[in-house]
């Protein structure tokens, strides 16, 4: 079956992560993504992490560009943008995080790409926006972090501390696939294209939504939700869990599996500018009841409580959870060249025209020729670009 955007193609030239991970929420959702990539190097992110075995295949390359085509090209010169524009003329979306003196150089700008293809929907992704003392500047996910608050945090030394995921860099898809979308929907009723932005700033502070919220005539200083019911436990057996008791009704269920009878009822709870004495107060007293039993034993009763709790697992186990395979949240996929892959699933489900990753991230220049067929160049044609360095 047809995924729900089979038949839009989308030219990825965005390298790294943000952009990649735009481009492979629509490629998963059955958009044919062609990536562009330069000739000799292909995209950074290629070349990042993982090990001997996966080198120009790194980890976020292999997950970020499934279900793509990559075509090798380079774009500085006039016959590869020859071939660039051509392939625009006959896309639906452009995706890229190149600067804005970049594009003006290499002839990329919207106003340039929009008199080339009127229909086309210009997903543009900069670091910190294009206004401001930070406009134009590159960056990457841990500026944007600190810059966004969300590195408020401080270890036991005081020192800021990261959101431990690149929250900026795996956000930033999500936005900019949902604005993609309402482009070409608008595109439905008004047969144009336009320009879609945001940045890796923007996303860090949505990240925050309920964080970043300040009543200018409240002199108090934010708390942090949750009283001595919502909290990291450590078991008998050494095994930490999460207990998430927020409501009065959780937090009494909570209390009485514990046969803290007498904590069940606090007026306390219910009040925030007591949540904190309560909670340094009575968090002591629950820590030292979870020591009694082994975690299973705990994620047990209070199953049976009806308290919301789970375990807090590795990332290394996270791929054998139960709960994640059985919903598809951690597949495999079969690389020519790495071998079997775990990595994320497809995140949306869509009953008729569900997403899929039909194919692994493409080897360098795997799809050159293909796409070059399908754009009317023939074998000689494409073989005189290849001489002259070109793809």
């Amino acid at each position: 079956m047809d995924g729900a955007l089979t038949g839009i193609r989308v030219i990825d030239l965005a390298q790294h992560l943000a952009g990649p991970g735009t481009s492979m929420y629509l490629a998963d959702q059955g958009a044919d993504v062609v990536k562009i990539e330069p000739r000799l190097t292909g995209d950074a992110s290629r070349r990042s992490g993982g090990s001997a075995l996966t080198a120009g295949n790194g980890p976020g390359f292999l997950v970020l560009n499934r279900n793509k085509r990559s075509v090798t090209l380079d774009i500085r010169e006039p016959r590869g943008k020859a071939v660039l524009f051509r392939l625009i003329e006959h896309s639906d979306v452009l995706v890229h995080n190149m600067r804005p003196r970049v594009t003006q150089k290499l002839g990329l700008t919207y106003e340039e790409m929009r008199a080339v293809n009127p229909r086309l929907v210009y997903a543009h992704i900069s670091a910190f926006g294009n206004q401001g003392p930070y406009a134009g500047k590159g960056g990457y996910d841990r500026l944007t972090q600190g810059l966004s608050g969300a590195m408020s945090r401080r270890d036991h030394e005081g020192a800021p501390i990261t959101a431990g995921v690149w929250i900026s860099d795996c956000s930033v898809p999500m936005l900019m696939s949902y604005g993609i979308l309402l482009a070409l929907w608008a595109r439905e009723k008004t047969g144009l294209g336009q320009c879609v932005e945001t940045s890796l700033l923007q996303a860090a502070v949505a990240m925050q939504s309920t964080s970043l919220v300040r009543v200018d005539q409240d002199p108090s200083k934010p708390a942090e939700p949750g009283g001595p019911g919502y909290g990291i436990y450590k078991c008998g057996d050494g095994v930490y869990i999460n207990v998430c008791a927020l409501q009065q009704d959780q937090f009494q269920r909570f209390c009485l599996a514990l046969e803290l009878n007498h904590l069940s009822d606090d007026p306390r709870f219910d009040d925030p500018t007591a949540q904190r004495e309560l909670r340094s107060e009575v968090y002591p007293v629950i820590d030292a009841v979870m020591k009694s039993k082994t975690a299973e034993q705990w994620l047990r009763i209070l199953d049976e409580a009806d308290v919301p709790a789970a375990p807090i697992l590795d990332r290394d186990e996270v791929y054998d959870e139960p709960q994640m395979l059985q919903n598809d949240m951690i597949v495999t996929v079969d690389h020519p060249k790495v071998g079997r892959t775990s990595m994320f699933g497809v995140p949306v489900k869509l009953s008729m025209t569900p997403g899929s990753i039909r194919h692994p991230s493409p080897l360098l220049g795997e799809h050159t020729d293909e796409v070059l067929y399908e754009l009317g160049y023939s074998t000689a044609e494409i073989e005189e670009l290849r001489t002259a360095a070109v793809i």
